[in-house]
């Protein structure tokens, strides 16, 4: 039996990243038109910390840092430790004011070559 709830009709936003295991390699679209890949193997560290009311998400590869801002990326940190995302992208600007409850939204990335 189906319920009915009052609750309007909120279009959802569309997924920041897949997990999928195991993976060899992590795929980080930039934009629709600049993607790179990053070898599990090159996975240095990750750390997740908290900025306002947003958080960070910072990756270290042996020759990349990646820096990931959202909201409720800690199952996203998770199933990195498990090497078990196949790709991660940031949501298009106009979803970014959706609520998200408890899924895992990517609002930017940076990459920058290792110093």
């Amino acid at each position: 039996m189906k319920r009915e709830t009052n609750r309007p009709s909120v279009p959802s936003a569309p997924t920041c990243w897949q997990r999928e295991a195991p993976c060899a390699c992590l795929r980080i679209e930039i934009s629709g038109s600049e993607a790179q890949l990053f070898p599990y193997q090159h996975l240095v560290t990750a750390s997740l910390s908290h900025v306002e009311s947003s958080e960070i998400l910072r990756l270290t590869f042996s020759s990349h840092d990646v820096e990931i801002a959202g909201r409720n990326l800690r199952a996203l940190l998770l199933a990195l430790q498990d090497f078990a995302v196949k790709w991660l992208r940031p949501i298009p600007e106009r979803y970014a004011r959706l609520e998200t409850d408890e899924n895992g939204v990517i609002t930017s990335i940076r990459i920058e070559e290792a110093k």
